[in-house]
């Protein structure tokens, strides 16, 4: 057991080691170091729960937006609507600001992505899978909320899906750009929604626009800033706006 640890702790150091190294690449250096800090403490949930997901671990509380969504829905003295209101707080306050920014299973995802192999799109009538995965959630949690659905069957089931689903992740993380955050991500479909309408965007001058097409390779999230720019997908990583500066013909503002 005590031997099983020692090599979940030196893989962890060993890869945040080279994490380290690609961060400080990043294009908005502040972003990558960011995400690094939490996904360093995601790790140390991960080591807690032996490979199953973070929410099983009180460690995770405010680390990963997900795991920590998870935890306040399954802690019965806690409203359900609360949590609900405290979603929503944040959407509009910073929309899918978080995405970008501070979400561990993003930066992981960036870190796969990051050699640049082979680009393959992701079809735009694929992006829908998002409403049933949101669907899906909502689902799982009324089953335990109301029936103990997990409580009373253990974890144990969800060692095996989180390895399966995270290798699979990871390699398709290769050569798409964030996958799962376009595809499967509940939460930030629920920001994406907020996009729009939330404190935290930007603000594009397109009298000013060349459509340099600057903006579009630097899009962690594979989009068209000029035409989806704070859109449902957008993760506001504020590449555009650095790349914008850099070039001076495109400026870009956060409000």
């Amino acid at each position: 057991m005590i031997h099983s640890i020692w090599v979940w702790i030196i893989l962890a150091f060993g890869f945040l080691g080279v994490t380290l190294l690609i961060a400080k690449k990043w294009f908005i250096p502040a972003r990558g170091f960011t995400q690094l800090a939490l996904f360093g403490l995601s790790e140390i949930t991960f080591i807690c729960n032996k490979g199953v997901p973070c929410s099983n671990c009180p460690l995770s509380f405010g680390i990963c937006l997900i795991g920590t969504t998870q935890r306040l829905a399954f802690i019965r003295q806690f409203p359900f609507y609360v949590t609900l209101i405290l979603i929503a707080i944040t959407g509009l306050v910073f929309g899918t600001l978080s995405c970008g920014w501070a979400c561990p299973v993003g930066f992981i995802q960036d870190i796969f992505h990051a050699p640049r192999l082979r680009e393959i799109k992701v079809p735009d009538k694929l992006k829908v899978s998002r409403y049933p995965a949101l669907f899906l959630s909502v689902l799982l949690l009324f089953l335990e909320l109301r029936f103990n659905f997990f409580s009373r069957r253990g974890i144990g089931v969800f060692h095996e899906i989180t390895i399966i689903g995270g290798i699979l992740l990871l390699a398709t993380a290769i050569f798409t750009k964030r996958p799962f955050c376009r595809l499967f991500c509940p939460l930030g479909l629920i920001y994406g929604t907020l996009n729009k309408i939330s404190h935290v965007r930007i603000v594009l001058d397109r009298d000013k626009c060349s459509a340099c097409g600057e903006c579009s390779k630097l899009c962690i999230s594979d989009l068209n800033p000029v035409k989806e720019v704070n859109g449902g997908l957008c993760a506001k990583c504020f590449n555009c706006v650095k790349a914008c500066r850099k070039k001076e013909w495109v400026k870009c503002q956060k409000n």
